[in-house]
């Protein structure tokens, strides 16, 4: 994902995204493996963004995230957003990719594809990333996913329980990597907040801003 030789290291962070309903939370799972929550090392990046790095035997998982400004059409109001990418390297045969993210605070929250939407007199937010037809494409294309997940991603691969997001997703051969991004976006309360656009990701434009 990037050259670390020329990155300052700096205190190693767990994951989350503050926004103004509420911690956006990560949990994931790699081939039976299940993440800690802290990673072994944290770069800062010019952009604002940080990479951390977990390493196990069989994988390593390199997560980038940081501030990116989503392009909507004229007339929405101000949106802030924050995208995290998830890259996982496959040292070993892997069984599975699994991303659980959850938006801690709001009880009342509305589902969207993949991705869920909590308001307030305050605030709208959403947080969400791509749906099972996103990452086919993505996997026929050669791009971001390996490309037998075109047939191997079944159609619940994205599920939603409690307002808890999750990917399941499928194994990854040895040597190949796959990418799953998650955005959270905000704003002030709107008839037309945006919100649920800009969570409609271009992996590829945002992993450019994040590590310029």
């Amino acid at each position: 994902m990037l050259d670390t030789d020329v990155l300052s290291t700096t205190r190693p962070r767990a994951l989350g995204v503050d926004t103004p309903l509420g911690t956006v939370r990560f949990a994931v799972r790699v081939g039976g493996w299940d993440v800690p929550a802290r990673p072994e090392l944290t770069w800062g990046l010019d952009s604002g963004a940080w990479l951390c790095r977990w390493r196990h035997r069989s994988v390593r998982l390199d997560v980038l995230s940081g501030p990116s400004a989503p392009q909507l059409p004229d007339g929405y109001p101000a949106v802030t957003r924050q995208v995290t990418v998830f890259r996982v390297l496959a040292r070993e045969p892997l069984s599975e990719f699994v991303v659980q993210v959850e938006l801690s605070g709001p009880e009342d929250m509305t589902a969207s594809g993949a991705s869920v939407t909590a308001e307030t007199a305050d605030a709208v937010v959403t947080v969400g990333g791509p749906d099972v037809e996103a990452l086919r494409a993505c996997a026929r294309a050669g791009q971001h996913v390996p490309p037998y997940w075109s047939g191997a991603l079944a159609g619940d691969a994205v599920g939603l329980d409690d307002g808890r997001l999750t990917w399941q997703l499928p194994a990854i051969e040895r040597g190949d990597y796959a990418d799953l991004w998650v955005a959270a976006a905000w704003s002030e309360p709107s008839e037309h907040p945006g919100t649920r656009r800009a969570v409609d990701v271009d992996p590829a434009r945002v992993l450019r801003e994040l590590t310029h």
